[in-house]
């Protein structure tokens, strides 16, 4: 697994995998590496390596804080001739962003976004996805949240925009994957800003099982998974 920053000698492993790509019920060789690290102080570190041949090439390093917000997430980005680095610093009621392509400078913007909102970056489904931050207070019930999502693949390379998605719980079902059979994965049911349906599940520390979205034939599973602690991120 290649990364974004080292791994320090203080980094205590938590959890690791692998997600692998299918579309139309056919995998295709696209390849998500992620690995969860913990600070002694409860900061939490999550590396993902996704790469596809002839495809986007992308790393990232994310850090949460004690509580379990996002303080800040790095990106690098690579496709074809665009080679791109960002960062975005996660504020309390903006997101600054520092974003820059290969031979232009640095561009500095700050994004007005509302209070609580969650993180959201695709394609890495190993991290925090919206409906992994499912609030509390939603009480099993449906749950529109204000969400920031760096735009990887739009003519404004890395720029971010702000959007909102629909969440609702579905309750406890059995989900099967490469990696393993989990008998009570916590399902959601997501839908995106523009009308596009999604649909999750999750083990008991919040780590994503599966995605699945079915009017564009798309699904992520879980291929791999080690634990090496008994944290949980629910």
């Amino acid at each position: 697994m290649r990364l974004l920053h080292s791994i320090r000698s203080e980094e205590i492993p938590v959890c690791q995998g692998q997600y692998l790509c299918l579309i139309g019920g056919r995998r295709i060789n696209q390849i998500e590496l992620w690995r969860i690290t913990r600070l002694p102080d409860g900061t939490e570190i999550v590396r993902a390596d996704i790469s596809r041949e002839g495809g986007p090439d992308l790393l990232t390093h994310l850090q949460r804080g004690p509580s379990g917000r996002p303080e800040w997430l790095r990106v690098r980005y690579k496709h074809g001739s665009i080679n791109a680095a960002a960062q975005y610093t996660f504020e309390d009621e903006v997101v600054r962003v520092a974003r820059q392509l290969e031979g232009q400078p640095v561009r500095q913007e700050m994004m007005d976004i509302a209070t609580g909102y969650e993180v959201d970056y695709p394609p890495v489904i190993g991290h925090d996805y919206v409906w992994r931050g499912y609030p509390d207070q939603a009480q099993g019930r449906v749950w529109a949240m204000p969400v920031f999502s760096p735009d990887l693949w739009g003519e404004e390379i890395m720029g971010g925009r702000v959007l909102r998605f629909s969440v609702k719980p579905r309750g406890a079902e059995r989900c099967e994957t490469p990696a393993g059979l989990f008998e009570q994965a916590s399902h959601f049911e997501v839908v995106l800003s523009d009308g596009v349906r999604a649909f999750s599940w999750f083990d008991e520390r919040g780590i994503p099982l599966r995605w699945l979205y079915p009017d564009k034939g798309y699904d992520f599973v879980l291929a791999a998974y080690t634990k090496h602690s008994e944290i949980s991120y629910t």
